[in-house]
């Protein structure tokens, strides 16, 4: 009942506000404010001139003494505004403007490099400099990453296609990455198992931020992160820069936004994926604002439409969204923020679906997770180019499933036969002091400590035994201390080292050298060379995993305890040719070798980086001893989002090899060794003043099938259960998967009222290829059978802004 008291409840909000919402003529435009800072000290920059660019009569605006600035009366739809300061290199940023919303930006400038050389040098090197070409979509928004990075924005996010307001699966369009998983958004980098994702938000870690997802896996099917609230954020995907710790496949840098310190604003969305209502604004004098959105699942909609979501299952959520910035006049900035959300889903036997992974033959399964991570944040400038950020955080996770078999004698009774209960605890404290010394050389450097208090049981009743078990304390330490030095306008080093523990035991601690070297070879050429020794922690679900031995109610093996970090080095070359301003060019080759993966003791193929999706495999036979190595070459040109329409166009190609305990390198589970995308979108604006907007995009994927382990049809008949070649493990392959995208929209933009409206429908799969998602043996009727990914996904969405 609450479900339908909230979508009423949404649907009574959309209307009163479309109705109530300022009234007054809005002809003249929106406005756009923000503040300018320096790209590697964030001091404030004053006097800086802001410019919107082909718009007559000239619009501009010069900064404040703390770096603010403001524009009335622009233009709704896309613009682009220059950034110019003496000394400093200009910026040019493209942004959309909307009727129902402030643009509200923080802009940052990086200072002209000042050498000391001779006077014909300096003017020699400081005409090359300019002309250099610059587009701050080029450009990581954590200012100290040198190579192998994509930066996101969040407009982004809803724009392209299929993405389902993901930032995960909005990776997934970008060269080298793709989702092994349509119903789910578990990401493959580069050939590496899901599972070395490292995901952090404003700076603390967390190791799955979605609804349903379980401790030692990065996705599930919905991300608790609500993207209303967050800014411009990094993803990197090869030699990641010092600071960075725990992770081998790729990082999540999310970063949350500033709400409006000087208008309340609402948003609201419905779509058959959910229903949100979101509020900013400010709070009390001084600049103080505070964003909150609360958003609610109506996935089931889509089943009774009749429509495919590739699950038997209807799962259902709810989540919160909220920060809270404050800032002082003398004792620095604060801010509070916080993402919780609640999930359960059923897989009940009378529905049961042989092609869903998670759904068991005559069997009820109950599942519900609840996970909050809130932090508190402070940020004091020291002197005039350094700055001190410490945040405090507390996570909290559980992770709760019951399964009940249906007794097959004809009552029907419910026999309970297995209980799982993760929880965990986590509180801890980092920090980051940065300063630049001069326009050469910054330096930052960095500590955290983690503390965790584990309580997991998962008990099978039937056979009366634990199967994971831990009730520990244990903490997790680390540190960084990075340089970026400017040799020359042309030549940039980017170099530190990162150290870790976790006390688990004592082989997990790990020392890890970072470089990377960024050359300009001229006003369009880039050249980047990147190395890093990265390690992470094993997954709690194989270290917490136990099996009984010997004699006695309590003797369990707990070896897998015993296993130290996994271990990778990277080495990526990169190369970006900037064609014009909004177009670029951009080849990286890459090789990762991992090791110290856990492999079985006895002569097998089995290696733990074949897993990371769904569940992770029950043994305790485990050595450290395992290596695999990824290597390819990835190319893509793409077209920023001017003149009314964007685009991309990528390939990869890449193999992904490993070595088990029997010796012999085979494919990884995750070598599909090509990936091939296209991206396009087109705007086109209606109206007799151009306000408003038709929006059309394109998405197309095609990769190579995901190897699997074959099924040995007749000995699977002879013992009437699945049984698999485990000596040809990942020699075959299922057929290639292609998908197509559609999404139409439009946004409207009403000239008398501060308001604006968009819609879209997003068609996912609306070619209809019927793509594998995995093969097994269906016992009834003695056949290999292969499961689906996505059949044909309608969202429609709606979203209003005043």
């Amino acid at each position: 009942m609450h479900r339908y008291l909230f979508l009423g409840v949404l649907l009574f909000f959309i209307v009163y506000c479309s109705t109530s919402a300022n009234s007054q003529d809005n002809n003249k435009g929106q406005l756009v404010r923000g503040f300018i800072l320096d790209k590697f000290s964030n001091v404030p920059i004053e006097g800086a001139l802001v410019e919107l660019l082909n718009h007559s009569p000239r619009i501009t605006a010069i900064s404040n003494a703390d770096g603010s600035f403001e524009m009335q009366d622009i233009p709704v739809g896309r613009q682009r505004i220059r950034i110019e300061h003496e000394g400093f290199y200009e910026n040019i940023v493209s942004i959309l403007v909307d009727a129902g919303k402030e643009v509200v930006l923080d802009i940052d400038l990086e200072e002209e490099y000042k050498a000391v050389a001779t006077i014909t040098s300096k003017r020699k090197s400081k005409k090359e400099d300019k002309r250099r070409l610059r587009n701050s979509r080029l450009e990581p928004s954590n200012k100290m990453i040198t190579v192998s990075y994509r930066k996101f924005e969040i407009e982004e996010v809803t724009r392209y296609p299929g993405g389902l307001e993901d930032p995960a699966r909005l990776i997934a369009n970008f060269p080298g990455m793709y989702n092994i998983d349509d119903p789910q958004n578990y990401i493959v980098s580069r050939g590496n198992s899901p599972f070395g994702i490292h995901w952090q938000v404003e700076g603390v870690p967390m190791d799955n931020p979605h609804h349903l997802g379980r401790i030692g896996n990065s996705g599930a099917i919905f991300p608790v992160l609500n993207t209303n609230l967050l800014a411009d954020s990094d993803f990197l995907n090869g030699a990641f820069s010092a600071e960075y710790g725990n992770a081998f496949s790729g990082v999540f840098d999310i970063n949350m936004r500033k709400g409006n310190n000087q208008r309340f604003e609402f948003t609201g969305e419905l779509s058959l994926l959910g229903a949100e209502v979101f509020v900013e604004g400010p709070f009390k004098k001084g600049g103080a604002s505070f964003m909150i959105s609360c958003r609610y699942s109506v996935l089931q909609l889509i089943k009774l439409l009749g429509f495919d979501t590739g699950s038997s299952s209807s799962p259902g959520y709810g989540d919160l969204n909220f920060k809270i910035d404050v800032p002082t006049k003398s004792a620095g900035s604060f801010s509070i923020f916080g993402i919780g959300g609640l999930a359960d889903v059923a897989f009940l036997a009378n529905k049961y679906d042989p092609n869903d992974i998670f759904a068991k033959e005559n069997v009820d399964i109950y599942t519900e997770t609840q996970l909050g991570l809130v932090g508190i944040s402070h940020k004091k400038f020291i002197k005039e180019k350094s700055y001190l950020k410490t945040t405090a955080s507390y996570l909290f996770e559980n992770y709760t499933s019951n399964k009940d078999s249906l007794d097959q004698g004809g009552g029907g009774a419910k026999i309970p036969y297995y209980t799982a209960r993760v929880m965990r605890h986590r509180g801890g404290l980092s920090s980051t002091f940065n300063t630049k010394l001069n326009t050469q050389l910054t330096f930052r450097t960095g500590g955290y400590g983690y503390l965790f208090l584990f309580d997991i049981k998962d008990n099978d009743l039937i056979k009366g035994r634990l199967v994971y078990d831990s009730e520990d304390i244990l903490f997790h330490l680390g540190g960084f201390a990075q340089v970026q030095y400017k040799v020359s306008p042309r030549f940039v080093i980017n170099a530190g080292v990162h150290a870790q523990y976790f006390s688990l035991n004592n082989r997990s601690w790990a020392v890890e050298p970072r470089i990377a070297l960024n050359w300009y070879l001229g006003k369009r050429h880039q050249l980047s060379l990147g190395y890093g020794w990265h390690s992470k922690i094993q997954p709690f679900s194989v270290s917490f995993y136990v099996e009984p031995e010997g004699v006695g109610q309590n003797a369990y093996n707990t070896s897998n305890r015993d296993l130290g970090f996994i271990r990778s080095h990277h080495l990526v070359l990169s190369y970006n040719l900037y064609l014009a301003q909004q177009w670029a060019l951009k080849a990286n080759v890459y090789g990762q070798y991992n090791t110290n993966i856990p492999i079985s003791q006895t002569s097998s193929s089995f290696s733990l980086i074949n897993h990371g999706v769904y569940e992770t495999p029950q043994r305790v036979d485990l050595i450290d001893d395992g290596i695999a190595f990824n290597a390819g070459t990835e190319l893509s040109i793409e077209k920023f989002f001017s003149k009314g329409y964007h685009g991309i166009i990528s390939g990869a190609y890449f193999r992904s090899r490993y070595r088990g305990s029997d010796g012999v390198w085979r494919n990884t589970a995750f070598d599909v060794q090509y990936v091939l995308q296209v991206l396009a979108g087109k705007e086109f604006k209606i109206g007799k003043q151009k306000r408003n907007a038709i929006t059309l995009d394109l998405r197309f994927n095609h990769r190579g099938g995901t190897p699997y382990i074959p099924i040995l049809l007749e000995e699977s008949i002879a013992q009437g259960k699945e049984v698999r070649d485990y000596e040809n493990s990942y020699a075959v392959r299922n057929e290639s998967y292609t998908r197509i995208d559609i999404k139409i929209g439009a946004r409207f933009n009403p000239r008398k009222k501060k308001i604006s409206h968009y819609f879209f429908i997003d068609f996912i799969n609306v070619g209809l290829f019927q793509n594998a998602r995995q093969v097994r043996y269906d016992a009834e009727q003695q056949k290999i059978v292969q499961g689906e990914q996505f059949g044909l996904i309608p969202n429609l969405f709606y979203r209003i802004q005043f």
